[in-house]
């Protein structure tokens, strides 16, 4: 596992005073950890995946790269 990348987690939660996205991202990591890749999308009911994926192509526009947000987000 990359060092860096945990390192670079660990760092931003340290940051984080906001208890409701802490509590947030422990649920979500600890659901991710339960769950095969793939599963939670398995598990949404066909109406949910219809709704996600209308979504997606409604306005890609709107939508920015990994990189573009990473950058914003420092």
């Amino acid at each position: 596992m990359a060092t860096s990348l945990k390192t670079t987690v660990h760092q931003l939660i340290d940051e984080i005073e906001n208890e409701q996205l802490l509590e947030t991202i422990r649920d979500f990591l600890s659901l991710k950890k339960e769950k095969e890749t793939g599963s939670l999308w398995e598990e949404l009911p066909k109406k949910e995946k219809e709704e996600i994926l209308g979504t997606l192509e409604d306005d890609e526009s709107t939508f920015i790269s990994r990189d573009t947000f990473l950058k914003r987000s420092k």
